[in-house]
């Protein structure tokens, strides 16, 4: 898809906890989108205190509870909090969201609700009439990695669930958290499977579920994009 000339000027401040987890297909599916990436790896440098824009906040192997142990994972925690009070769109993603739900007050339990693999997404009320799921079915299919989950923050809108796992997206003002994975490909689930000795099903099933599971995917982060283009932001 092509984009059009209004489209290039949105920048998209992407934050990186973990040099193994990475953009996956919003990558390329941000710059189709007609986006200018800037990434920041958080493990490396603080993030800019200076942007405009909608924020995409990736995973990472490690949890929010290591905070103590990764001081970088507090400070982005207080430069996301900060964002969302200045009206900026964000979009968190597996320990991307439950950051930003710890950012809003909100608990992330360790070792709680794993989930592994291809799942259903089931949409609450609220989250039908949401625009982050505009064009998507109830329930519809996204990849899911995670060890830890969250609780949903004071005055988060709930918007999705899983059988297994209840906190699957949640609102706060211009700000959208995700327990699942819209980003990955084959070759990250791959990675992950090598690396975590999980087995191969996870792998088998993306495979299986290429086609629907990156059409759901794509389409969640066009809305997100295009949400944010009405949104105004603080300078």
């Amino acid at each position: 898809m092509q984009s059009t000339e209004d489209e290039k000027q949105m920048d998209v401040q992407v934050l990186q906890f973990d040099a193994r987890v990475g953009m996956g297909t919003y990558l390329s599916w941000l710059k189709e989108l007609g986006c200018q990436i800037n990434c920041c790896r958080c493990d490396l440098e603080a993030p800019p205190t200076a942007t405009v824009g909608p924020v995409l906040l990736l995973g990472g192997y490690m949890g929010v509870n290591d905070r103590d142990q990764l001081p970088y994972l507090q400070m982005a925690a207080a430069w996301i909090a900060r964002e969302v009070r200045r009206g900026r769109p964000v979009l968190g993603i597996c320990l991307g969201g439950q950051l930003l739900a710890h950012a809003l007050g909100g608990t992330v339990r360790s070792q709680s609700h794993q989930e592994r693999g291809i799942q259903n997404i089931t949409v609450t009320a609220a989250g039908k009439t949401d625009p982050l799921f505009a064009g998507l079915p109830d329930p519809f299919k996204s990849f899911e990695w995670h060890n830890d989950s969250f609780d949903l923050p004071p005055a988060a809108t709930h918007l999705a669930q899983t059988e297994t796992c209840r906190g699957q997206a949640f609102r706060h003002a211009n700000a959208w958290g995700l327990q699942f994975h819209p980003e990955v490909d084959e070759q990250i689930v791959a990675e992950w499977c090598e690396r975590t000795g999980s087995g191969h099903d996870p792998l088998k099933q993306i495979v299986q579920h290429r086609e629907i599971y990156h059409t759901h995917s794509r389409q969640l982060l066009a809305n997100f994009i295009q949400a944010s283009k009405s949104i105004p932001t603080e300078r």
